[in-house]
């Protein structure tokens, strides 16, 4: 079922908050279970982010696709909203975040997740995808074999005791 975008911002709340914040990723992530893996060097969250060779973990970005619903094509007033809720994702919102490829991924991710409202199916996986970045950290992989393993999350450094 589709929806208008009133619809899509009231259930997705939780996420617009999340990307009204005018600086993001600003502090430690901590793990909300030990079903993920908190590392805290930006090359290899990239490494992990698009690794698909499935040796130490799975093709990140093709498990996502997988868990992505289909739909068909999307109003364009609503892509239209979606494009500029992604052109607000920059690095000067991200001073943390030194990579484009991990802020391309957000946008990805973020693009998914309002498609994923906008139809009204937003799968497991997803849920816990927009749950790390609201908790203030980007996942960028899968170690082990989905769904056994665990989700791979950047943080930004903890701070120096």
């Amino acid at each position: 079922m589709r929806k208008n975008w009133n619809q899509i911002i009231e259930e997705a709340k939780l996420l617009f908050d999340f990307l009204d914040h005018p600086v993001l990723l600003d502090k430690t992530y901590i793990a909300s279970s030990a079903s993920q893996r908190v590392i805290f060097d930006i090359t290899q969250a990239e490494r992990f982010s698009t690794d698909d060779s499935g040796a130490n973990c799975v093709d990140w970005q093709g498990l996502l696709e997988a868990f992505t619903p289909p739909w068909p094509a999307m109003p364009r007033k609503i892509e239209k909203e979606i494009l500029c809720v992604l052109d607000r994702i920059t690095k000067e919102q991200y001073p943390n975040v030194r990579s484009e490829l991990l802020i391309n991924n957000m946008q990805g991710d973020i693009s998914r997740l309002l498609h994923c409202y906008a139809y009204g199916e937003v799968p497991q996986l997803w849920q816990v995808v927009q749950q790390v970045y609201l908790d203030g950290a980007i996942p960028c992989g899968w170690e082990g074999s989905y769904p056994d393993g665990r989700m791979v999350v950047f943080s930004v450094q903890p701070a120096a005791a």
